[in-house]
């Protein structure tokens, strides 16, 4: 039996959908389409689950192809944020 990963699916998924969202502790990957639209809206995707966290959403890289980008971001603490 052949086993398949949920990272290995979400890969696969990437090339079919709008917009694939891979996330960890403090930190989210996006694969979405090469336009202003989808990469704002990935921003705001960003923002709004760190702002969850009481923390801002910091762009840490983005890479794109003539079709696609990967862009990730970090939540970090917020300025002047007491420990």
């Amino acid at each position: 039996m052949i086993r398949i990963f949920p990272v290995a699916l979400l890969l696969l998924a990437a090339g079919c959908a709008q917009t694939t969202q891979i996330e960890g502790r403090n930190y989210m990957t996006y694969d979405h389409a090469f336009t202003e639209r989808a990469a704002e809206d990935v921003r705001q995707r960003a923002e709004k689950a760190c702002a969850k966290k009481k923390q801002d959403a910091v762009k840490t890289s983005r890479a794109c192809s003539l079709e696609r980008c990967t862009t990730s971001y970090a939540c970090v603490d917020r300025a002047g944020a007491k420990p």
